[in-house]
């Protein structure tokens, strides 16, 4: 099941292959197009991937397929341009090529106002803020991206602290509250590290 794949708090502003591949510009902007297959420290590769496990639970549960197309929408304009920037991406192509496909599929003359069932978030600010920027956080702490990862990790740790508050998540699925329940003090002990002063 999708959803164990490992109202808004700000703006997110924050903005053999490599497993991990950086942001670069200038002299290392022609790597990402050698880059495959794995996970990049790449805020659109996160919303991408989120929205990827959320189309399929949103088939899996029958959401209306109207408010679906929204979603749709926004994700495909995200998966055309990481497909562009990292054409041989195999994930990202087959993220791409599943979203196009359901996209074919839904009725035009859905009605786009019906809301979600409860307990589907793909629409749920924090808990999406919350997930991108904590996978998005591992990725940049792996590549030694300090800075970058705790200002991630305060925006987690923001999310999940609402989330955390009482009856807020009555209606989401268990696994779902374990996750926010069980990532919100690593969160919080992994942005504590990184902002201890460095002993010398």
């Amino acid at each position: 099941m999708l959803w164990r794949t490992p109202l808004l708090v700000a703006v997110f502003a924050l903005g053999g292959t490599a497993a991990l591949a950086a942001d670069h510009a200038g002299l290392y902007a022609d790597e990402a197009q050698k880059v495959t297959q794995g996970e990049l420290n790449n805020q659109d590769y996160w919303w991408a991937r989120f929205d990827a496990m959320m189309l399929e639970e949103g088939i899996r549960t029958h959401q209306p397929e109207g408010h679906l197309s929204i979603d749709l929408a926004s994700s495909l304009r995200r998966l055309d341009a990481l497909a562009q920037r990292y054409p041989q991406h195999a994930e990202i192509r087959q993220w791409k090529t599943r979203a196009e496909a359901v996209n074919a599929k839904i009725d035009p003359d859905h009605d786009r106002r019906a809301p979600y069932k409860p307990g589907f978030l793909w629409s749920e600010a924090n808990y999406a803020q919350a997930w991108v920027n904590w996978h998005w956080a591992q990725t940049a702490v792996a590549q030694h991206e300090t800075q970058r990862a705790r200002g991630l990790l305060r925006n987690v740790v923001q999310n999940l602290a609402l989330l955390n508050r009482p009856h807020r998540m009555d209606d989401y699925p268990a696994e779902i509250r374990r996750w926010v329940e069980q990532t919100a003090p690593k969160a919080a002990a992994q942005l504590r590290a990184l902002e201890a002063p460095k002993s010398r």
